[in-house]
């Protein structure tokens, strides 16, 4: 009967008590081949039960390690050394952000707590710089009254007087100061007059010229003290309004009884001889004249309204 190894199944000699293929010993009974498998069997089961050797790792690699279930995964560990050169790991950024974040909180209660804060700071000074004004004392029985700041009282019925009494004051002053001036240039208006009557045909030129000079320029002294008055701007309600209007009016008489004067010289100026040419020369004086007289109507009203003009003292 043939024989057969039990173990790798070469076909094996009568004779022969190992697998010459696989060395397995052969018995007649087949039990010795038989213990052998399960020899084999048991380093097998052996085997199974112990680890398996550790795989050395590679060079430039990380070494992971096993964890239990449950528990949180381990950061693997370099076990190589990096080289030279090599760029670092990048920093972790999470404190950096929370630094950040922190200081801008820190500033925006900084600039909150300002603007709350700031307005009762100001007020606090405020306070601290205003002054309380005495308080005047009525000594007469008027009634007292709060006028302007609360903590200033004042007698409102003195007070309008006083003020009354110095505008009044003021108004009569000035205008008397302009009322005197008028009855002095009155008679330079008149002194204008008869030296015109006295050179206005004569044929000496340097003469006549003089005069005319002379009348030009108090025609415009006049016009500047009449615009000064009417600057003025005297209250209606003033005691001295109508005075104010008369020494206006007065001003105006004065300024055009020597305009017509002024003109009545630049006629005769313009003649060598003058005397052949009266008539042309004196009709600028014609033409204030009261209808049918040689009286001049300025001159005449100002001789009429110049007493009642004077300005009145207020007591």
């Amino acid at each position: 009967m043939p024989r057969f190894c039990t173990h790798c199944g070469k076909l094996l000699n009568d004779d022969e008590r190992f697998c010459t293929s696989c060395g397995t010993p052969v018995t007649d009974d087949g039990q010795a081949s038989q213990s052998q498998e399960n020899a084999q069997a048991d380093v097998t089961v052996q085997s199974a039960h112990q680890p398996a050797p550790a795989p050395q790792p590679e060079v430039g690699t990380t070494q992971q390690w096993a964890t239990p279930a449950g528990s949180a995964p381990q950061q693997p560990i370099p076990t190589a050394a990096p080289q030279a050169g090599a760029p670092a790991a990048p920093k972790n950024n999470n404190a950096l952000l929370i630094g950040i974040i922190a200081v801008l909180v820190v500033v925006i209660i900084a600039l909150v707590a300002f603007f709350m804060i700031g307005p009762f700071n100001k007020n606090a000074d405020d306070s601290k710089g205003t002054t309380i004004e005495k308080v005047k004392i009525d000594h007469d029985d008027d009634d007292m009254s709060v006028k302007g700041d609360p903590n200033k009282l004042d007698d409102d019925d003195d007070d309008a007087r006083d003020a009354a009494t110095i505008s009044e004051q003021n108004v009569y002053d000035q205008l008397s100061s302009y009322y005197s001036r008028l009855s002095d240039l009155d008679q330079q208006v008149r002194d204008c007059a008869t030296t015109f009557n006295t050179y206005y045909l004569k044929d000496d030129r340097s003469s006549r010229q003089s005069a005319s000079d002379a009348a030009e320029a108090l025609e415009d002294q006049i016009g500047d003290l009449k615009d000064e008055v009417e600057d003025l701007d005297v209250p209606i309600d003033s005691q001295n309004y109508s005075s104010w209007k008369d020494i206006i009016t007065l001003y105006d008489d004065l300024e055009n009884r020597i305009d017509v004067i002024c003109d009545a010289w630049e006629i005769s100026l313009e003649y060598s001889s003058p005397a052949n040419h009266k008539d042309e020369i004196v009709a600028p004086l014609a033409r204030d004249n009261v209808a049918g007289t040689n009286d001049n109507k300025y001159r005449l009203d100002f001789e009429d309204r110049y007493p009642g003009a004077a300005p009145v003292e207020v007591k």
